[in-house]
C-alpha cells in the first residue's frame, strides 16, 4: 500500500482518539463530528444561502470512496501478479455503490406506508434537497458549485440493491435507468450535457427505496445555466458564486491571507506586509555604499518620500 501523503494524515491521531471514544461506531463517530461542527460554522452547513451541506458532505464521500476503489483495484492486479490463477473483477466504467440502510430505516420499511407518507414522497419528491445554483425537475434535481455537480434521482421502494441500477455517463451524455419489481428496466434520466464532464472523476451512490445520487466533476470551472440541454435554462445571475477558501489556487489563497492579516494588523496599529517589506528595503538602502545616511543611526522619519515632493515646481 502506498504511502499516504502527509497532508492527508496529518489529523489521523486526533480523530483516531474521537473515534475511540465512541467505541469504534462509525454512525457514533460521525454524530460527533456534525455535532462539532454544527456548533462551530452552522452557517456553512444549514444556511440555505450557502451550498449545501449535503452537497459538500457527498463531495468528500465521493472523493475518498473513489480513492478507496482505486487502492482496492490496485491491489487486486498486484495480487494477480503474485498468482496468476486468481479472479480478478473486470474493470467497470461506472461504480455501483450501495448504501447500507440503517436500522431505523429498514424497520420503517417493514411496515405498511400510510398514505400521507406516500404522498409527501410523490408529491415533493425533491422536498429535502436544497437545489442551490441549481434546479428541481419532475424526476430529478441538481446542484452545482464551480468545480462540481450533483444529480438526485428518486427511486421507487423497491430499487433496494446497486445492481438494480444502471448509470451510463459519458462526457457529454447521462443516461440513468433502474429496475424494480418488475424485470424491465425503466430509464429515469437521459439527456446530453450543456458542456463537458470528468467521467473518471465522477461516481454514484444508492440509497435503499429512496434515491440515487451522482456526483459529476467538470471539466472546466464554469457555471451551468441546465444541466442537461433539453431543460430550461436558470438564471446564473441568481447563482451563489462564493467559492470554499479551499477550493482556491494556491496563489488566491495566500492572497487572502495576506490581506486578512494586513487588516489585523491595522487593526492592532502594526505595520502590514507592505510596510514591513518598504521597512526591509530602507534598512538595506540606509547603509549601502553610495548612501548618504551611511554609518548613521537608522531613522527613517529623515527621509523625504517621492510622494510627499511637488512635481509641479
Amino acid at each position: 500500500m502506498s504511502e499516504i501523503p502527509k497532508q492527508e494524515d496529518c489529523h489521523d491521531h486526533v480523530l483516531a482518539d474521537v473515534l475511540a471514544k465512541e467505541g469504534g461506531s462509525v454512525p457514533a463517530f460521525l454524530n460527533a463530528v456534525f455535532g462539532f461542527l454544527s456548533r462551530q460554522c452552522p452557517e456553512e452547513l444549514y444556511n440555505s444561502s450557502q451550498i449545501s451541506g449535503e452537497h459538500l458532505i457527498s463531495q468528500s464521500y465521493c472523493k475518498w470512496r473513489q480513492k478507496y476503489m482505486q487502492e482496492k483495484t490496485q491491489k487486486s492486479l498486484q495480487s494477480l501478479q503474485c498468482n496468476p490463477e486468481c479472479d480478478v473483477p473486470p474493470a467497470v466504467a461506472e461504480e455501483e455503490v450501495a448504501a447500507e440502510e440503517p436500522e431505523h430505516k429498514m424497520n420503517a420499511d417493514t411496515s405498511p406506508k400510510t398514505k400521507a407518507q406516500k404522498s409527501v414522497k410523490e408529491t415533493h419528491p425533491h422536498s429535502s434537497f436544497n437545489a442551490i445554483n441549481g434546479a428541481v425537475r419532475e424526476s430529478y434535481a441538481w446542484t452545482q458549485s464551480i468545480e462540481d455537480l450533483e444529480v438526485r434521482i428518486c427511486v421507487h421502494d423497491s430499487v433496494r440493491k446497486g445492481r438494480q441500477v444502471k448509470v451510463k455517463l459519458q462526457p457529454m451524455r447521462l443516461e440513468v435507468g433502474v429496475q424494480g419489481s418488475s424485470t424491465a428496466w425503466q430509464t429515469l434520466i437521459t439527456g446530453e450535457f450543456p458542456h463537458a464532464i470528468k467521467v473518471e472523476d465522477s461516481v454514484w451512490s444508492l440509497v435503499p427505496g429512496d434515491h440515487i445520487l451522482i456526483h459529476m466533476e467538470k471539466t472546466e470551472e464554469r457555471w451551468w445555466d441546465r444541466l442537461l440541454t433539453s431543460e430550461d435554462s436558470i438564471d446564473l445571475k441568481t447563482i451563489n458564486a462564493e467559492r470554499d477558501f479551499a477550493t482556491l489556487p494556491e496563489e488566491d489563497q495566500q492572497r487572502i491571507q495576506e490581506l486578512v492579516w494586513n487588516k489585523r494588523q491595522q487593526e492592532l496599529g502594526k505595520p502590514t506586509s507592505d510596510q514591513t517589506r518598504m521597512e526591509s528595503v530602507l534598512r538595506e538602502a540606509w547603509n549601502a555604499e553610495g548612501s548618504p545616511f551611511l554609518g548613521q543611526p537608522y531613522d527613517p522619519s529623515v527621509i523625504n518620500f517621492a510622494s510627499n515632493l511637488d512635481f509641479n515646481r
